[in-house]
């Protein structure tokens, strides 16, 4: 036995001297943009004596186990995509990264002679992105003067050396050279270096550098961009802002705009410079029309004059000019050009990219939708309907600066969305308190699947003497595409089967949508025309295109009342003064004749539309918002809709309603009891009030807030006065206040106070918010603990709680490690406060069991302290399956048998060895010792003397725990010699 040890451990101190000449180098990480090629940079060397072994046979290998070979490798790449190996050059590039895993990866050589080895030293991490990494510019700012010589660098990684980037300039001021360096870790990146003189036209306009990357798997090729607005000084007076720029009533305008003044007025540019505009010239400070402050207006000593009005009521239909003054010298007007401002009711339109869109099914999509932006701290609220998949949103800005929200939605097309319309959504805000206005651009997929397939509703209800559609979309196999032309004509039939001569319905071509784009939609004028029964449709074109669509059908039934209507919300409790929006939905059988709808009494101003509902049915909508008043209170509001008949036969209608409850105003409060603040930090406290009716006439501009911790008080004795910007908008009974440095407040109780230039001035004394200094609270995860199986979907939830009390400064939340997306929200409490919460999913994996995940909450200080930060963690307890390692093996020397099984689980399995099938127990002749490899794997060795194997044919190892069993069947008559295990560890 003490001979056997010594010859393992000699023999394992010999395998790591032989070993320490195989090396290999390679990158450690290596981001792989999903669908893409890939190029894993690697060489390596080997012994001394394996040198002439590096022949033509030699093959790569490539696993996520640094234990295989070559037959049960996850990648075996052909010669064409590996480097010459007999150079040492493992190099290997997969054309469809979607081979490879979000895994550590590594490289086993194999020859046909005695070369075989595994580079375990060292593995490649391989992660998966989907977005590719932004490029770099060399250098990041550019700020020169006019006439000077400038190189501009764009630099974009090259994780496939085959398919490099391609890197564009926008604009292209000059020419441009391209170039593919290798990093010092042998990874590549392409750079563009693009030389241009400098000039006043460039100052102020974005230079952009994108980089558009390849997909191999025929996908739509991805983008990545950077950039840098220049500074370039003319030395004399200019001005550059949009010709024209349209604005809604009621929301804000931003007006992009850059001057320059001469070389001399340069050093008068400081924090004294103010802006004005005017529509009439020439004009002062002192009867300028337009007076901004200096929050609405960019640096303007960074020659940066663009100006935010946050109401665009105080602006005409005419043209602006801009004007500069500073408590010095500088004085100027910028008469050169204006900007042309012109006031639209209705949102501008959004424009879809691609606006049509025929593509195979299974094709991967990305639609763009693009909404002017007018205001920039205000842009549109984009939605996708339906939503297909991710979708991606920024923020655009044209040549003349104006801006563009722009989201790109990307799937995979399906025969489920043909014929299906997609629309994007643009909700433009109104900054006046009037409801906010919306604009839809749409467009109908044509996916073709190359098979027969029809797609109609199942059901379809029809008043006699009306119209009906029948909404209808099919697809042909993919050798009868080309038979879709204008002879093709369209037969309904209620039996099967049926043909052009006895079919029962025979549509017109007017009746009928454009059949050559797969569109069977058909009108009948007059219902009379069908029965209460199942209609099929059928084709036939003037050529080998003929074919009847029995896999589905419609079925009609006939109805004699009108459908029913629907109303959202269908109950109205609303306090006086509440913002109502109500919608009324009634079906539309008819796309032609829809039902008309009309409000009873009509309160305010309705839009209507025609929506799609999922099996492509449509339905007729009205949107009615109000202001609710105690007048609507008691008296029903009623929507009706009334169906024309074609039959000549009177309209015929349904109507639905409701009854609102709106409660008169009367003197309240509503506010958190407590809130827990940071020192340092700010504080937001949620406030709304309520007055008694006859004051509600009071709330105007002239109201201001107060607060105090005692009481009585008012204006005068008030321990805390908030401006306008720090609170909510009074004249709406929103009194939220905002603190930007809480240490203004003290560990008390305060109370609100409302003051207006008339009658109203009350204190509010029914109730007031305990203020407490607080150090930062741990964050919560749910669940804790955690302890779920391998494999499964987990979903962590980390909360930052108050302090979370400053809505405009939320606790930034991180994981650590980062195992899956994570979606952050500002959710709002019952009491109005808010707090941070960031979801983490991932599927669990052995690899999790025992290590720390964290959640860390960083809170800004506002005093200029330093930040602090609280953090929360779990220790998972993941069960796993018992499985039997690779590395389990059977070892024959000339006085036993030496077996080794490794087994991984949790909980830790146990393990019971079986000789011919037979349980075996530590016993004479028989040695069994465990021993612990880490957290999760243990190893159980089995001794048995060399007299007593000839009894035996087979050796069983089995591993089981709570969760289930593995095994692992040894056979006597193949166990490796120690001299034959001794090689084959060695070619490993």
């Amino acid at each position: 036995m003490a001979g056997t040890l010594t010859f393992l451990l000699i023999s394992s101190l010999l395998q790591g001297a032989l070993c320490r000449t195989f090396n290999i180098s390679m990158p450690q990480n290596i981001n792989v943009l999903r669908g893409s090629c890939v190029t894993i940079p690697c060489s390596f060397d080997v012994e001394s004596r394996f040198e002439d072994n590096l022949d033509d046979t030699c093959k790569a290998y490539w696993s996520d186990s640094p234990l295989f070979s070559s037959r049960n490798a996850k990648l075996k790449p052909t010669k064409e995509m590996t480097g010459d190996l007999k150079k040492k050059d493992c190099t290997t590039t997969f054309n469809n990264a979607d081979f490879l895993q979000s895994t550590k990866y590594y490289f086993r050589l194999e020859c046909n002679n005695a070369l075989k080895y595994i580079f375990s030293q060292a593995g490649v991490d391989i992660s998966f992105i989907d977005v590719p990494p932004s490029p770099t510019l060399t250098p990041s700012t550019l700020e020169v003067k006019e006439g000077t010589s400038v190189s501009l660098t764009c630099s974009a990684p090259a994780p496939c050396w085959s398919h490099p980037p391609a890197l564009t300039w926008s604009p292209n001021l000059g020419q441009s050279q391209e170039t593919l360096q290798e990093n010092q870790d042998k990874t590549k990146v392409k750079t563009s270096v693009m030389n241009f003189t400098a000039s006043h036209l460039h100052h102020g306009n974005k230079i952009s550098c994108t980089a558009v990357y390849q997909k191999q798997d025929g996908s739509p090729d991805v983008t990545a961009e950077t950039s840098l607005t220049p500074d370039i000084s003319s030395g004399t007076w200019g001005i550059k802002m949009p010709q024209n720029i349209n604005v809604m009533s009621g929301t804000c305008v931003t007006i992009p705009c850059f001057f320059d003044v001469a070389s001399n007025h340069k050093i008068n540019l400081d924090d004294t410079c103010k802006a004005y505009w005017s529509d009439s010239l020439p004009f002062n400070s002192e009867n300028a029309k337009l007076k901004p402050t200096k929050d609405m207006t960019g640096d303007l000593t960074k020659k940066d004059c663009t100006t935010t009005f946050n109401n665009a009521s105080l602006l005409q239909s005419t043209k602006y000019y801009f004007r500069l003054e500073c408590d010095n010298a500088l004085k100027y007007t910028f008469s050169q050009t204006g900007v042309n401002i012109s006031s639209i009711d209705d949102p501008p339109s959004l424009t879809l990219t691609p606006s049509t869109l025929e593509v195979k099914e299974g094709t991967s999509v990305s639609l763009t939708c693009s909404a002017p932006a007018p205001c920039w701290s205000h842009p549109p609220a984009l939605t996708w309907s339906p939503n297909l998949g991710q979708s991606q949103e920024t923020l655009q800005e044209h040549q003349d600066k104006t801006k563009v929200k722009t989201s790109v939605l990307s799937f995979t097309a399906s025969h489920l969305h043909h014929g299906n319309k997609i629309s994007c959504t643009a909700v433009y805000q109104k900054q006046d308190g009037s409801p906010d206005v919306t604009a839809e651009t749409s467009l109908t997929p044509d996916i073709s699947s190359g098979t027969w397939g029809i797609k109609m509703p199942q059901n379809i209800n029809v008043m006699s003497g009306t119209c009906v559609t029948i909404p209808c979309f099919f697809d042909v196999a993919s050798n009868h595409k080309i038979n879709l032309d204008d002879t093709c004509k369209a037969y309904w039939s209620d039996s099967l089967p049926f043909n052009s001569e006895n079919a029962k319905l025979k549509p017109t071509k007017d009746m009928t949508g454009d059949l050559t784009k797969k569109d069977c939609t058909t009108t009948f004028n007059n219902a009379s025309l069908l029965q209460s029964t199942k209609y099929y449709f059928r084709l036939e074109c003037d050529n080998a295109l003929k074919y009847t669509f029995s896999q589905t059908g419609v079925n009609i039934s006939s109805i004699d009342d009108p459908p029913s209507l629907t109303l959202t919300p269908s109950t109205l409790e609303v306090k006086e003064g509440t913002s109502v929006s109500l919608t009324c939905s009634a079906p539309a059988p008819c796309w032609s004749h829809p039902p008309a709808l009309t409000w009873s009494p009509n309160l305010g101003q309705s839009q209507e539309t025609l929506q799609e509902n999922q099996d492509k049915t449509k339905v007729k909508t009205s949107v009615m918002s109000f202001t609710a008043s105690h007048l609507h209170h008691g008296n029903k509001i009623s929507c009706t809709a009334v169906y024309q008949k074609q039959d000549g036969s009177p309209d015929v209608t349904a109507e639905t309603s409701l009854t609102p409850d709106i409660s008169s105003g009367t003197w309240g409060i509503k506010m958190p009891q407590n809130i827990n603040v940071m020192s340092g930090t700010c504080v937001t406290i949620p406030c709304f009030f309520d007055v008694a009716s006859n004051h509600k006439i009071n709330l105007d501009d002239t109201c201001k807030a107060y607060w105090s911790d005692s009481l009585p008080f008012n204006s005068g004795n008030a321990k805390l006065k908030p401006t306008k910007d720090m609170t909510g908008d009074l004249t709406k009974k929103d009194c939220t206040t905002t603190f930007n440095n809480a240490s203004l407040l003290q560990r008390s109780k305060y109370y609100f106070r409302l003051e207006c230039d008339n009658a109203l001035k009350y204190t509010f004394t029914q109730a007031g918010v305990d203020i407490s200094f607080i150090d930062p609270p741990s964050p919560t995860l749910i669940p804790s603990p955690l302890e779920v199986k391998e494999g499964a979907s987990v979903s962590l939830t980390c909360s930052a709680p108050a302090p979370a009390p400053c809505w405009s400064h939320p606790p930034a939340l991180t994981w650590s490690p980062n195992l899956g997306q994570s979606q952050e929200t500002l959710q709002e409490n019952q009491d109005k406060t808010k707090v941070r919460t960031s979801v983490m999913n991932f599927t669990a994996s052995h690899l999790h069991h025992g290590n720390k995940i964290s959640c860390t909450a960083v809170y800004q200080k506002q005093d200029g302290s330093p930040d602090v930060t609280a953090e929360t963690s779990l220790t998972p307890d993941i069960s796993i399956l018992p499985q039997i390692l690779f590395s389990s093996d059977c070892v024959r020397t000339a006085s036993q048998v030496n077996c080794s099984c490794d087994t991984e689980g949790n909980p830790s399995p146990a393990v019971q060895w079986y000789l011919n099938g037979e349980p075996v127990n530590q016993s004479g002749g028989f040695e069994i010792f465990s021993e612990i490899l880490n957290l999760t794997v243990h190893r159980s060795s089995f001794i048995l003397s060399q007299p007593q194997v000839k009894h035996f044919s087979t050796l069983l190892c089995r591993s089981f725990n709570s969760l289930g069993s593995a095994s692992q069947l040894f056979y006597m008559s193949k166990f490796k010699s120690s001299a034959e295990f001794q090689a084959n560890y060695e070619r490993m």
